[in-house]
Protein backbone atom coordinates (compact mmCIF):
# COMPACT_ATOMS: atom_id res chain seq x y z
CA UNK A 1 0.00 0.00 0.00
CA UNK A 2 1.20 3.69 -0.84
CA UNK A 3 1.93 5.82 1.48
CA UNK A 4 -1.12 8.09 0.88
CA UNK A 5 -3.17 4.81 1.63
CA UNK A 6 -1.44 4.51 5.06
CA UNK A 7 -1.70 8.14 6.17
CA UNK A 8 -3.73 8.50 8.90
CA UNK A 9 -3.87 11.76 9.53
CA UNK A 10 -6.09 13.42 7.35
CA UNK A 11 -8.53 16.41 7.72
CA UNK A 12 -11.79 14.88 7.92
CA UNK A 13 -10.49 12.08 10.78
CA UNK A 14 -8.76 15.22 12.14
CA UNK A 15 -12.34 17.23 12.16
CA UNK A 16 -13.70 14.04 13.57
CA UNK A 17 -11.85 13.57 16.71
CA UNK A 18 -11.68 17.50 17.73
CA UNK A 19 -15.36 17.50 17.16
CA UNK A 20 -15.95 13.91 19.64
CA UNK A 21 -13.37 15.48 22.20
CA UNK A 22 -16.06 18.84 21.93
CA UNK A 23 -19.07 16.82 22.15
CA UNK A 24 -17.85 15.28 25.55
CA UNK A 25 -16.46 18.35 26.48
CA UNK A 26 -20.17 19.69 26.28
CA UNK A 27 -21.26 16.71 28.39
CA UNK A 28 -18.82 16.79 30.90
CA UNK A 29 -19.19 20.37 32.17
CA UNK A 30 -22.25 19.10 33.72
CA UNK A 31 -20.52 16.55 35.62
CA UNK A 32 -19.02 18.20 38.96
CA UNK A 33 -22.26 20.87 39.16
CA UNK A 34 -25.46 18.61 37.77
CA UNK A 35 -25.94 17.16 41.46
CA UNK A 36 -25.92 20.55 43.11
CA UNK A 37 -28.19 22.05 40.70
CA UNK A 38 -30.67 19.66 41.04
CA UNK A 39 -30.52 20.11 44.95
CA UNK A 40 -30.93 23.66 44.42
CA UNK A 41 -34.15 23.75 43.34
CA UNK A 42 -35.38 21.42 45.53
CA UNK A 43 -35.13 17.84 43.87
CA UNK A 44 -35.10 14.77 46.19
CA UNK A 45 -32.07 12.44 46.54
CA UNK A 46 -33.20 9.50 44.69
CA UNK A 47 -33.81 12.62 41.78
CA UNK A 48 -30.48 13.30 41.55
CA UNK A 49 -29.68 9.72 41.01
CA UNK A 50 -31.96 10.30 38.40
CA UNK A 51 -31.18 13.04 36.80
CA UNK A 52 -27.29 12.11 37.00
CA UNK A 53 -28.07 8.25 35.57
CA UNK A 54 -31.26 9.53 32.90
CA UNK A 55 -28.96 10.18 30.21
CA UNK A 56 -27.73 6.51 30.20
CA UNK A 57 -31.36 4.56 29.00
CA UNK A 58 -31.75 5.66 25.60
CA UNK A 59 -28.56 4.77 24.14
CA UNK A 60 -29.57 1.17 25.70
CA UNK A 61 -32.44 1.17 22.95
CA UNK A 62 -31.17 3.42 20.52
CA UNK A 63 -27.10 2.50 19.54
CA UNK A 64 -28.32 -0.51 17.39
CA UNK A 65 -30.55 1.31 15.07
CA UNK A 66 -28.31 4.04 15.10
CA UNK A 67 -25.08 1.80 13.93
CA UNK A 68 -27.53 0.20 11.00
CA UNK A 69 -28.04 3.97 9.86
CA UNK A 70 -24.24 4.86 10.20
CA UNK A 71 -23.99 1.84 7.39
CA UNK A 72 -26.28 3.49 5.40
CA UNK A 73 -23.92 6.27 4.90
CA UNK A 74 -25.48 8.64 7.52
CA UNK A 75 -23.03 9.13 9.99
CA UNK A 76 -22.53 12.68 9.85
CA UNK A 77 -26.26 13.32 9.68
CA UNK A 78 -26.24 11.14 12.71
CA UNK A 79 -23.62 13.06 14.77
CA UNK A 80 -25.43 16.40 13.86
CA UNK A 81 -28.97 15.03 14.75
CA UNK A 82 -27.21 14.01 18.38
CA UNK A 83 -25.52 18.14 18.59
CA UNK A 84 -28.86 19.79 17.81
CA UNK A 85 -30.49 17.54 20.59
CA UNK A 86 -27.73 18.58 23.05
CA UNK A 87 -27.56 21.89 22.12
CA UNK A 88 -31.65 22.50 22.38
CA UNK A 89 -31.53 20.41 25.43
CA UNK A 90 -28.85 22.48 27.25
CA UNK A 91 -30.93 26.03 26.60
CA UNK A 92 -34.34 24.44 27.45
CA UNK A 93 -32.25 23.60 31.13
CA UNK A 94 -31.34 26.97 31.38
CA UNK A 95 -34.61 28.25 30.96
CA UNK A 96 -36.47 25.30 33.31
CA UNK A 97 -35.99 25.07 37.02
CA UNK A 98 -38.51 22.57 37.64
CA UNK A 99 -36.81 18.89 38.52
CA UNK A 100 -39.10 17.02 35.85
CA UNK A 101 -38.30 18.49 33.04
CA UNK A 102 -34.66 18.58 33.67
CA UNK A 103 -34.75 14.88 33.99
CA UNK A 104 -37.08 14.62 31.07
CA UNK A 105 -34.29 16.81 29.01
CA UNK A 106 -31.44 14.61 30.73
CA UNK A 107 -33.02 11.65 28.88
CA UNK A 108 -33.69 13.39 25.75
CA UNK A 109 -29.71 13.92 25.70
CA UNK A 110 -29.41 10.72 25.86
CA UNK A 111 -30.43 10.40 22.24
CA UNK A 112 -27.46 12.72 21.58
CA UNK A 113 -25.27 10.22 23.87
CA UNK A 114 -26.77 7.38 21.83
CA UNK A 115 -26.02 9.15 17.84
CA UNK A 116 -23.00 11.19 18.04
CA UNK A 117 -20.38 8.56 19.68
CA UNK A 118 -21.59 5.53 18.06
CA UNK A 119 -21.72 7.23 14.44
CA UNK A 120 -18.61 9.25 15.43
CA UNK A 121 -16.79 5.76 15.63
CA UNK A 122 -18.10 4.07 12.88
CA UNK A 123 -16.71 7.28 10.87
CA UNK A 124 -13.26 7.74 12.71
CA UNK A 125 -13.14 3.60 11.67
CA UNK A 126 -14.36 4.23 8.38
CA UNK A 127 -11.74 6.87 7.58
CA UNK A 128 -8.78 5.27 9.36
CA UNK A 129 -7.13 3.04 6.40
CA UNK A 130 -6.67 -1.02 7.62
CA UNK A 131 -2.82 -1.05 8.59
CA UNK A 132 -3.53 2.21 10.86
CA UNK A 133 -6.79 1.24 12.14
CA UNK A 134 -5.97 0.16 16.09
CA UNK A 135 -4.18 3.35 15.89
CA UNK A 136 -7.22 5.81 14.79
CA UNK A 137 -9.58 3.87 17.23
CA UNK A 138 -7.11 4.88 20.13
CA UNK A 139 -7.37 8.28 19.24
CA UNK A 140 -11.02 8.26 19.57
CA UNK A 141 -10.98 6.04 22.20
CA UNK A 142 -9.22 9.28 23.85
CA UNK A 143 -11.30 11.96 23.17
CA UNK A 144 -13.60 11.29 26.79
CA UNK A 145 -10.60 11.43 28.43
CA UNK A 146 -9.48 14.35 27.17
CA UNK A 147 -12.72 16.21 27.42
CA UNK A 148 -12.77 14.76 31.38
CA UNK A 149 -9.36 16.64 32.36
CA UNK A 150 -10.61 20.02 32.00
CA UNK A 151 -14.43 20.60 31.43
CA UNK A 152 -15.75 19.03 34.83
CA UNK A 153 -13.42 21.95 37.06
CA UNK A 154 -14.51 24.59 34.65
CA UNK A 155 -17.94 23.86 35.01
CA UNK A 156 -17.75 24.30 38.76
CA UNK A 157 -15.60 27.92 38.37
CA UNK A 158 -18.22 28.86 36.16
CA UNK A 159 -21.33 27.98 38.38
CA UNK A 160 -19.25 30.18 41.53
CA UNK A 161 -18.90 32.85 39.09
CA UNK A 162 -21.89 33.19 37.18
CA UNK A 163 -24.50 30.62 38.72
CA UNK A 164 -25.92 27.33 36.72
CA UNK A 165 -27.79 28.89 33.63
CA UNK A 166 -24.28 30.26 32.42
CA UNK A 167 -22.57 26.52 32.52
CA UNK A 168 -26.06 24.99 30.63
CA UNK A 169 -25.33 28.36 27.96
CA UNK A 170 -21.51 27.53 27.55
CA UNK A 171 -22.76 23.58 26.68
CA UNK A 172 -25.20 24.86 24.17
CA UNK A 173 -22.51 27.04 22.55
CA UNK A 174 -19.98 23.62 22.70
CA UNK A 175 -22.38 21.65 21.45
CA UNK A 176 -23.49 24.04 18.49
CA UNK A 177 -19.33 25.01 17.80
CA UNK A 178 -18.90 21.34 17.27
CA UNK A 179 -22.19 21.05 14.70
CA UNK A 180 -20.49 23.73 12.63
CA UNK A 181 -16.97 21.65 12.72
CA UNK A 182 -19.21 18.55 11.72
CA UNK A 183 -20.72 20.34 8.99
CA UNK A 184 -17.47 20.66 7.18
CA UNK A 185 -16.35 16.63 7.50
CA UNK A 186 -16.63 14.61 4.46
CA UNK A 187 -18.06 11.18 4.82
CA UNK A 188 -16.51 8.69 2.71
CA UNK A 189 -19.27 6.63 0.43
CA UNK A 190 -20.52 3.62 1.82
CA UNK A 191 -18.74 0.49 0.11
CA UNK A 192 -21.75 -1.53 0.17
CA UNK A 193 -25.08 -0.42 -1.49
CA UNK A 194 -27.95 0.91 0.88
CA UNK A 195 -29.99 -1.96 0.84
CA UNK A 196 -27.45 -4.25 2.14
CA UNK A 197 -26.75 -2.38 4.99
CA UNK A 198 -30.30 -1.95 5.60
CA UNK A 199 -30.89 -6.13 5.20
CA UNK A 200 -28.19 -7.02 7.61
CA UNK A 201 -28.71 -7.93 10.79
CA UNK A 202 -29.21 -5.22 13.80
CA UNK A 203 -26.33 -6.82 15.79
CA UNK A 204 -23.62 -8.45 13.59
CA UNK A 205 -23.20 -11.62 15.26
CA UNK A 206 -19.04 -11.36 14.60
CA UNK A 207 -19.02 -8.70 16.82
CA UNK A 208 -20.91 -10.12 19.81
CA UNK A 209 -17.61 -12.23 21.08
CA UNK A 210 -14.97 -9.27 21.46
CA UNK A 211 -17.72 -7.07 22.92
CA UNK A 212 -18.86 -9.84 25.36
CA UNK A 213 -15.20 -10.05 26.64
CA UNK A 214 -14.70 -6.82 26.64
CA UNK A 215 -18.20 -6.44 28.96
CA UNK A 216 -16.58 -8.74 31.12
CA UNK A 217 -12.81 -7.81 31.09
CA UNK A 218 -12.81 -3.50 30.55
CA UNK A 219 -16.25 -2.27 31.60
CA UNK A 220 -16.79 -4.83 34.37
CA UNK A 221 -13.28 -3.22 35.98
CA UNK A 222 -13.67 0.29 35.41
CA UNK A 223 -17.45 -0.36 36.98
CA UNK A 224 -16.02 -1.56 39.99
CA UNK A 225 -13.91 1.04 40.47
CA UNK A 226 -16.40 3.95 39.88
CA UNK A 227 -18.94 2.59 41.86
CA UNK A 228 -17.08 1.61 45.08
CA UNK A 229 -13.83 2.81 45.20
CA UNK A 230 -15.02 5.85 47.33
CA UNK A 231 -16.35 3.36 49.55
CA UNK A 232 -13.43 1.24 49.99
CA UNK A 233 -11.04 4.64 50.62
CA UNK A 234 -13.28 5.61 53.62
CA UNK A 235 -13.33 2.25 55.00
CA UNK A 236 -9.38 1.90 54.88
CA UNK A 237 -8.58 6.04 54.96
CA UNK A 238 -6.92 6.23 51.34
CA UNK A 239 -7.33 9.81 51.44
CA UNK A 240 -8.57 11.37 48.04
CA UNK A 241 -9.72 8.64 46.04
CA UNK A 242 -10.26 11.45 43.39
CA UNK A 243 -6.28 10.64 42.63
CA UNK A 244 -6.97 6.83 41.89
CA UNK A 245 -8.55 8.39 38.42
CA UNK A 246 -6.32 10.85 38.23
CA UNK A 247 -3.55 8.23 37.78
CA UNK A 248 -5.69 6.18 35.79
CA UNK A 249 -6.62 8.62 33.23
CA UNK A 250 -3.44 9.93 32.80
CA UNK A 251 -1.46 6.46 31.98
CA UNK A 252 -5.23 5.91 30.07
CA UNK A 253 -4.61 8.57 27.80
CA UNK A 254 -1.05 8.02 27.40
CA UNK A 255 -1.10 4.34 26.52
CA UNK A 256 -3.91 4.25 23.92
CA UNK A 257 -1.49 6.04 21.15
CA UNK A 258 1.21 3.46 22.40
CA UNK A 259 -0.97 0.54 21.93
CA UNK A 260 -2.66 1.60 19.47
CA UNK A 261 0.43 1.25 17.32
CA UNK A 262 1.56 -2.16 18.57
CA UNK A 263 -2.07 -3.37 17.56
CA UNK A 264 -1.14 -2.66 13.91
CA UNK A 265 2.22 -3.55 13.48
CA UNK A 266 1.87 -6.96 16.13
CA UNK A 267 -1.36 -7.63 16.16
CA UNK A 268 -4.28 -7.29 19.09
CA UNK A 269 -3.47 -9.58 20.92
CA UNK A 270 -0.44 -8.44 21.99
CA UNK A 271 -1.94 -5.16 23.64
CA UNK A 272 -5.47 -7.03 24.56
CA UNK A 273 -3.67 -9.63 26.69
CA UNK A 274 -1.18 -7.78 28.61
CA UNK A 275 -4.21 -4.75 29.20
CA UNK A 276 -6.08 -7.03 30.51
CA UNK A 277 -3.57 -8.90 33.28
CA UNK A 278 -3.12 -5.16 34.11
CA UNK A 279 -6.79 -4.79 34.34
CA UNK A 280 -6.84 -8.04 36.89
CA UNK A 281 -3.87 -7.08 38.79
CA UNK A 282 -5.09 -3.62 39.35
CA UNK A 283 -8.42 -4.83 41.07
CA UNK A 284 -6.58 -8.09 43.44
CA UNK A 285 -3.89 -4.68 44.50
CA UNK A 286 -7.10 -2.71 45.90
CA UNK A 287 -8.72 -5.94 47.85
CA UNK A 288 -4.45 -5.62 49.53
CA UNK A 289 -4.47 -1.69 49.26
CA UNK A 290 -4.11 0.07 52.57
CA UNK A 291 -1.72 2.86 51.49
CA UNK A 292 -2.02 5.89 49.10
CA UNK A 293 1.17 4.51 47.52
CA UNK A 294 -0.46 1.40 46.50
CA UNK A 295 -3.59 2.67 45.64
CA UNK A 296 -2.61 5.11 42.96
CA UNK A 297 -0.08 2.18 41.62
CA UNK A 298 -3.61 0.68 41.34
CA UNK A 299 -4.85 3.52 39.24
CA UNK A 300 -1.91 3.40 37.04
CA UNK A 301 -2.54 -0.63 36.04
CA UNK A 302 -6.13 0.43 35.63
CA UNK A 303 -5.33 2.49 33.22
CA UNK A 304 -2.85 1.16 31.65
CA UNK A 305 -4.55 -1.99 31.49
CA UNK A 306 -8.25 0.10 30.19
CA UNK A 307 -6.28 1.88 27.68
CA UNK A 308 -4.35 -1.40 26.11
CA UNK A 309 -7.21 -3.71 26.49
CA UNK A 310 -10.64 -1.02 25.30
CA UNK A 311 -7.73 0.13 21.96
CA UNK A 312 -7.42 -4.05 20.67
CA UNK A 313 -10.64 -5.10 21.78
CA UNK A 314 -12.67 -1.92 19.70
CA UNK A 315 -10.17 -3.02 16.72
CA UNK A 316 -10.77 -6.62 17.06
CA UNK A 317 -14.39 -6.11 16.78
CA UNK A 318 -14.58 -3.63 13.67
CA UNK A 319 -11.71 -6.31 12.32
CA UNK A 320 -14.74 -9.19 12.90
CA UNK A 321 -17.02 -7.58 10.57
CA UNK A 322 -17.11 -7.13 6.76
CA UNK A 323 -17.24 -3.27 5.52
CA UNK A 324 -21.26 -2.66 5.75
CA UNK A 325 -21.15 -4.01 9.20
CA UNK A 326 -18.77 -1.36 10.91
CA UNK A 327 -21.39 1.13 11.86
CA UNK A 328 -23.54 -1.94 14.02
CA UNK A 329 -20.12 -3.33 15.34
CA UNK A 330 -19.34 -0.27 16.49
CA UNK A 331 -22.92 0.22 18.45
CA UNK A 332 -22.27 -3.37 19.44
CA UNK A 333 -19.02 -2.58 21.60
CA UNK A 334 -20.45 0.86 22.60
CA UNK A 335 -23.52 -0.85 24.25
CA UNK A 336 -21.58 -3.51 25.61
CA UNK A 337 -19.97 -0.30 28.01
CA UNK A 338 -23.54 0.18 28.51
CA UNK A 339 -24.26 -2.78 30.06
CA UNK A 340 -21.49 -3.30 32.35
CA UNK A 341 -21.74 0.17 33.87
CA UNK A 342 -25.22 -1.01 34.69
CA UNK A 343 -25.28 -4.29 35.50
CA UNK A 344 -21.69 -4.92 36.55
CA UNK A 345 -22.63 -1.94 39.33
CA UNK A 346 -25.77 -3.84 40.57
CA UNK A 347 -24.40 -7.28 40.59
CA UNK A 348 -21.39 -5.64 42.22
CA UNK A 349 -23.51 -4.15 44.86
CA UNK A 350 -25.04 -7.51 45.78
CA UNK A 351 -21.43 -8.47 46.58
CA UNK A 352 -20.69 -5.87 48.21
CA UNK A 353 -23.79 -6.30 50.60
CA UNK A 354 -23.18 -9.91 51.15
CA UNK A 355 -19.79 -9.94 51.99
CA UNK A 356 -17.89 -6.41 51.88
CA UNK A 357 -16.32 -3.54 49.27
CA UNK A 358 -13.00 -5.52 48.87
CA UNK A 359 -14.66 -8.62 47.67
CA UNK A 360 -15.90 -6.73 45.17
CA UNK A 361 -11.91 -5.83 43.66
CA UNK A 362 -11.39 -9.53 44.66
CA UNK A 363 -14.73 -10.93 42.53
CA UNK A 364 -13.87 -8.34 39.28
CA UNK A 365 -10.45 -9.49 39.15
CA UNK A 366 -11.81 -13.19 38.96
CA UNK A 367 -14.39 -12.06 35.87
CA UNK A 368 -11.86 -10.05 34.05
CA UNK A 369 -9.47 -12.87 33.87
CA UNK A 370 -12.08 -15.23 32.82
CA UNK A 371 -12.70 -12.91 30.08
CA UNK A 372 -9.18 -13.40 29.00
CA UNK A 373 -9.48 -17.27 29.00
CA UNK A 374 -12.93 -16.91 26.70
CA UNK A 375 -10.67 -14.69 24.75
CA UNK A 376 -7.78 -17.24 24.02
CA UNK A 377 -10.22 -20.46 23.67
CA UNK A 378 -12.24 -18.33 21.41
CA UNK A 379 -9.29 -17.70 19.13
CA UNK A 380 -7.79 -21.36 19.09
CA UNK A 381 -11.60 -22.66 18.92
CA UNK A 382 -12.16 -20.07 15.47
CA UNK A 383 -9.21 -17.77 13.64
CA UNK A 384 -9.27 -14.34 14.90
CA UNK A 385 -9.43 -11.68 12.14
CA UNK A 386 -5.57 -11.66 10.36
CA UNK A 387 -5.40 -8.39 12.23
CA UNK A 388 -5.92 -9.90 15.48
CA UNK A 389 -3.18 -12.54 15.00
CA UNK A 390 0.15 -11.99 16.84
Amino acid sequence: MSAAGTRLWTRDLTLTLLSSVMFYGSLFYLLSVLPDYVDSIGGAKWQVGLSVGGISVVPLVLRPFVGRWSDSGHRRRLMRIGLGTLAASFVLMAVSENVWSLIALRIAQGIGMAMFPTAAASLVAELSPVPRRAEGLSFFGMAGGLAQIATPALGVAIVELWGFDAVFLLAAGTATATLLIVQSIREPTVQAPLGDANRGALIPRAALFPALVYLLTVGFSFAAAATFLPLLGDERGLGNVGLFFLVAGAANIFTRPIAGRIADRIGRSAVIVPGLLASAGSMWLLTVTFSAPALWTAGLLLGIGVGAAHTGLFALTVDSVSASERGRATAVFQLAWDISASVGGLLLGVIASSLDVAAVYGFAGVVVLAGLFMLLAGGRRRPLPASAQP
